[in-house]
């Protein structure tokens, strides 16, 4: 696929690799992100200077309607994130609901296709494993509940919308508040690893990469109106996953029931309509990750 898209939150974790997914591709990329997130040396400014250097017309901003003008397609990415984070609910819904309505809106204006970067967290604890996309959402959280209303508002939205729901994304330029990125940092300090989990937590592991592929290809495949997972296909419980660190402890904390045990995304929709599937198993994935962490990353 070629032409112009617009990528919102693309100077952090997923949105700088998937502009350089894009850019790759020839596309001409427009990128926004208002850097209020937490970023590592290799997103942020770091990202926002890269990208301009490849020809990306980066804009350190608050996304809004305006750069969505000319543009073939928008990938909405930015958001509030966390599970566990507790933001005032006006603020999580201007940001995770309000903002992407806006967005799509315009993008129906001028006919331009419209993804959503959701999330995997809208099926909570799902009765049905692994979960296809028409599961009934469940969220357990305000983040998740969000996400939900992000997705209703996009569709409501008419125009030619696409839902991407990512399951557990981790690899080099993590957050550096998710877990494997904490994790990493603990055991470079020599300190214990902090794991929130009840025994039997699992989730559905999705290399960065795979995630960004994912995404591409919903832009270039998806049905309009249709939601797809984008997974690892297994499950992985967290003890195993952190053992594959090999940390020098395991701090058990209280888990939290804000958080679902297990996720499990079904593949078979995103593999027969989009071609996806993921390439990257959790050992490989981990030990790319660990290699990228530096001191002054682990600092972050």
């Amino acid at each position: 696929m070629t032409g112009s898209v617009l990528v919102t939150g693309g100077l952090g974790f997923i949105g700088a690799r998937l502009c350089d997914a894009l850019l790759d591709e020839g596309c001409d990329v427009r990128c926004v992100d208002d850097l209020s997130g937490r970023h590592t040396p290799v997103t942020g400014p770091a990202a926002a200077s890269a990208l301009a250097g490849r020809g990306a017309d980066v804009a350190v901003e608050r996304a809004d309607a305006a750069p969505v003008r000319g543009v073939d397609a928008v990938i909405h990415l930015a958001a509030l994130p966390g599970v566990r984070t507790k933001h005032p609910g006006e603020r999580l819904y201007d940001t995770n609901v309000a903002l992407p309505e806006r967005l799509a809106t315009a993008a129906r204006a001028q006919r331009a296709r419209f993804v959503l970067l959701s999330s995997s967290s809208v099926y909570g604890n799902a009765n049905l494993l692994p979960t296809p996309e028409d599961a009934p959402p469940a969220p357990l959280n305000p983040y998740a509940r969000s996400k939900v209303g992000a997705e209703q508002a996009v569709l409501a939205c008419g125009g030619d919308p696409v839902i991407v729901r990512p399951f557990t994304v981790y690899g080099p330029g993590q957050r550096p508040e998710m877990a494997f990125a904490r994790w990493i940092r603990a055991i470079e300090a020599g300190a214990p690893a902090p794991r929130h989990a009840a025994p039997g937590t699992a989730r559905d592991f999705t290399y960065v990469d795979d995630a960004v592929a994912g995404v591409v290809a919903a832009l270039r495949h998806g049905r309009s109106g249709e939601a797809y997972n984008i997974s690892g296909w297994r499950p992985v419980e967290l003890r195993e996953a952190l053992a594959l660190l090999e940390p020098p402890g395991v701090v058990e904390l209280p888990a939290s029931p804000a958080e679902a045990h297990v996720t499990h995304g079904c593949g078979r929709k995103a593999s027969a309509e989009l071609g996806y599937a993921p390439r990257v198993e959790l050992p490989d994935g981990l030990e790319r990750q660990l290699a990228a962490a530096t001191p002054r990353s682990i600092a972050a």
